[in-house]
């Protein structure tokens, strides 16, 4: 835990760093923020070993900088506190000024609709004037797109936002809510005593998934240097990288989220 909260709270600290004289042609130290899709405690344990191990490739300290809900994780994206950030393909587009894609996970981003696996819910119809809970407004394929596809079925919902994909899977575990909004990516990388509880009602289309991306201040060579190692990680740490929901990562760059059809929306 001790490890943990430095690399949390010493982002605070140390990320001052990177805006001193020069750093940005040698920085030593970077921040990343992570959209908080689990507790920031559960995120920290997790993306710790990725993110030390990433730090070790490039020679670069990466520190995570988190935020309490997706909400505020958006604010500080926009204001543009992190030198990189790891966000949902929808921010991207929105904030593509500021920052440039380097680098995603393999795969695709998938927004689903769970229930309890016992639950008496067993057709979408039957969500009908229930209570749903979303991780934010503004998470795309967890809220928006489950939504949308709501609304053109017919089917009118009470909506509640909770802040994170992990507290909508343990609260629908847990009976509080009737179903609840995510994506296949953080369900599959549930523990199992709460995913045992839980089943797939609806997965909704497939879309690019979510991009690291990169202040466009920084260095082309640093920028990089850091997708390089990035794309490298599952042979260095392939435990930690598995239990992230990934199953290896790959460069990309801007032009594949702006091109038509590439993001869910």
């Amino acid at each position: 835990m001790d490890r943990m909260a430095r690399l949390i709270g010493g982002g605070v600290l140390l990320a001052g760093m990177v805006g001193a004289p020069g750093a940005f042609a040698a920085p030593r130290v970077l921040t990343i923020g992570i959209v908080p899709q689990m507790s920031p405690w559960t995120l920290a344990r997790r993306w710790t070993p990725v993110l030390e191990a990433w730090s070790a490739a490039v020679g670069v300290r990466i520190v995570l900088r988190t935020a309490p809900t997706i909400r505020r994780f958006e604010r500080r994206v926009a204001r543009g506190d992190y030198d990189l950030v790891y966000l949902n393909p929808a921010d991207y587009l929105r904030y593509r000024g500021r920052y440039r894609a380097f680098a995603r996970g393999r795969g695709w981003l998938q927004g689903i609709l769970v229930v309890r696996r016992k639950g008496p819910v067993r057709d979408i119809s039957e969500l009908a004037h229930r209570l749903i809970a979303f991780p934010a407004r503004h998470a795309l394929a967890a809220s928006m797109e489950p939504r949308r596809f709501l609304h053109a079925r017919g089917i009118p919902f009470g909506t509640r936002y909770v802040g994170s994909h992990d507290a909508v899977y343990r609260a629908v575990a847990a009976g509080l809510f009737i179903a609840g909004g995510g994506v296949r990516q953080t369900y599959d990388s549930l523990p199992a005593p709460i995913r045992r509880h839980l089943r797939v009602l609806w997965a909704g289309p497939k879309g690019l998934p979510h991009p690291f991306a990169a202040q466009r201040t920084l260095p082309a060579s640093l920028v990089r240097r850091l997708t390089v190692a990035l794309v490298r990680l599952p042979r260095v740490v392939p435990g930690a990288v598995r239990r992230l929901g990934f199953s290896g990562f790959e460069a990309t760059r801007n032009r594949d989220y702006t091109r038509p059809g590439a993001v869910v929306r």
